[in-house]
């Protein structure tokens, strides 16, 4: 559905695990597009953050300290879909534990993630729930963009026109093949590569 639509840069970004991504490792040299290994972690703050890696093991290394640290609960839905598949897409492991929370403080998290010179971005800030608007001031945190919904971005920017300030990421959230977005928000880099796509996030920070 990415080739379909065009997309130059693709991250998986699962719940509070990496441990699909190494079935993208094995796919990516099928595909003209940029993986970028991920997750979003929801921290114990209550909203959530995408987290991005320069290489997969790195992102390994990241679900070693994510994984004794969850305490989410079972929703509707998860206990059945917590699997994990190969590259032909036939599930070969479940996972027991409820991917849905974690114990990190923002702030942990935080040194975590730049501990493995990884880049953080702060989800759908612009939800009336879940958001880090509702815990932190930006100005007072570590991160390096924002995630703002596609619907209603032009209003909240409006309304809070400190943010363009940031770098912003427009909906970048997908839960199925069809909500994939189409080709329509763009950043800049020098080449598509994983060191152009950190050094737009981070630049020198690093």
């Amino acid at each position: 559905m990415s080739m379909l639509k065009e997309v130059d840069i693709l991250s998986v970004t699962d719940h509070n695990s990496t441990k699909q991504l190494r079935v993208f490792e094995d796919l990516q040299e099928s595909y003209d597009f940029l993986f970028i290994p991920g997750v979003e972690v929801s921290v114990l703050e209550d909203f959530d953050v995408l987290c991005y890696f320069r290489t997969y093991n790195d992102a390994i290394k990241f679900d070693k300290y994510l994984e004794p640290r969850l305490n989410g609960e079972w929703g509707i839905f998860e206990e059945s879909n917590q699997v994990i598949t190969d590259i032909f897409d036939t599930t070969y492991e479940t996972f027991p534990i409820p991917l849905t929370g974690t114990n990190i403080p923002y702030l942990e998290l935080v040194k975590e993630v730049r501990g493995l010179n990884g880049a953080i971005v702060l989800a759908h800030i612009d939800r009336d729930s879940k958001s880090v608007l509702s815990t932190y001031k930006l100005e007072d945190i570590d991160f390096d963009a924002i995630e703002i919904q596609k619907y209603g971005r032009e209003k909240f920017l409006k309304d809070n026109p400190y943010l363009n300030r940031y770098k912003i990421l427009f909906n970048s959230d997908s839960h199925s093949l069809l909500t994939i977005s189409e080709k329509e928000d763009y950043i800049n880099l020098e080449e598509k590569t994983i060191e152009s796509f950190f050094n737009f996030l981070v630049g020198d920070k690093l």
